[in-house]
């Protein structure tokens, strides 16, 4: 909630509902984050040689399938340590173009062109790379076979794989341990330039939150896919939004982004509302409609807005009363329960505020 109020308590359009926010938290009791249970992941990547200040250069490219173009021409001048987030409509072809840099699929029109010294490194969110009959520790130490053994059960602990949990066949793993093993496939890699496909599907409040650190500290390269704006907002330095008619890169966050193509499109507004002749012209009955429309338009957003707020207030109380329920018991069951039921609250309050900002930019 405190990271609500920080975005939003200086924006005309939502003052008054974060200062409304700020009421609640000053009347909330403040209490020290439960310790987890359970045991962190550390993860870490590192590269084993430094790039060429270019990393990555594609001109006038298009990306699809069978001859059916999703976007073009797509435009990118990756520089070294820059992390860009590849963003844009459903089914535009972020993915495909993320294969087509990789190699897995091919351009439709011009190339991807890596720069010196450039080593790639991708996670592939489908997990195909994984090998089901493996064991944990077989499923890394096949690809590198000249590592001692002890080097690769200290990468896989690093992951949260220790002990027995290395004897375990890669095909009775849950979701989110395939991708903490693939992500600890690529962190022996030491390759100077990620390239990652939503790499924090799967996994666990807690695993993001060290899998967006560790990438924050990584000392080379990121391109990648997300649909988390958190996640992009803490991660990105760049974002590249891609569409039918090309790319456009936005040097900054994913709040930068939001802010910078609001402007934009409200540059193209005031000036088609200026070119217009009919501006000249008086009022027809058509105007008074479409007027009437887009206020009912107006009172629906606002209605779902105000449903949004309440269930956020709802999320805050049961979040409160588990944090108090937490300080009280010592049981490791018990906790680890009361644990479950706060990360899915939590989770579901990101979404809520998340819907909430989206729907209040459009009032």
């Amino acid at each position: 909630m405190q990271d609500f109020v920080n975005r939003n308590l200086v924006r005309a359009s939502t003052t008054k509902r974060a200062q409304s926010r700020r009421k609640q938290l000053e009347k909330m009791e403040r209490l020290d984050k439960p310790e987890n249970s359970g045991r962190a992941a550390n993860m870490t990547f590192t590269s084993e040689r430094s790039s060429g200040n270019v990393v990555l250069t594609l001109k006038d490219a298009a990306i699809g399938y069978d001859q059916k173009i999703l976007s073009q021409p797509i435009q990118l001048d990756i520089r070294k340590m820059n992390a860009v987030a590849v963003v844009g409509p459903n089914g535009i072809g972020k993915t495909t173009l993320i294969k087509s840099i990789v190699g897995l699929l091919p351009f439709l029109k011009g190339e991807a062109i890596l720069g010196t010294n450039v080593d790639v490194g991708y996670y592939d969110q489908t997990q195909s790379k994984l090998t089901t009959s493996n064991s944990v520790l077989d499923e890394i130490w096949n690809e590198f076979k000249l590592k001692p053994e002890v080097e690769i059960r200290n990468r896989l602990g690093a992951f949260l794989f220790s002990g027995d949990d290395v004897k375990k066949s890669v095909g009775m793993l849950s979701g989110g341990e395939k991708a903490r093993l693939l992500l600890a496939k690529l962190s022996m890699e030491n390759n100077n330039f990620l390239i990652l496909d939503e790499p924090t599907n799967h996994l666990d409040i807690d695993s993001k939150e060290v899998l967006e650190n560790a990438l924050i500290d990584f000392d080379g390269t990121l391109l990648f896919v997300s649909h988390d704006r958190y996640f992009i907002n803490r991660v990105a330095t760049q974002v590249l939004e891609i569409s039918e008619t090309g790319s456009t890169l936005y040097l900054g966050d994913y709040d930068y982004y939001l802010e910078k193509k609001a402007e934009l499109e409200a540059l193209v507004l005031a000036k088609e509302a200026l070119e217009s002749p009919e501006q000249s012209q008086p009022s027809s009955p058509n105007d008074y409609q479409i007027q009437k429309a887009n206020q009912k338009e107006i009172r629906k957003l606002t209605r779902k807005i105000e449903l949004l707020e309440t269930e956020i207030e709802n999320l805050d109380d049961q979040i409160a009363s588990i944090h108090q329920s937490m300080q009280q018991i010592n049981d490791a069951n018990e906790l680890m329960a009361f644990q479950d039921q706060l990360e899915q609250l939590t989770e579901r309050q990101e979404q809520a505020m998340m819907e909430w900002e989206e729907l209040s930019e459009q009032v």
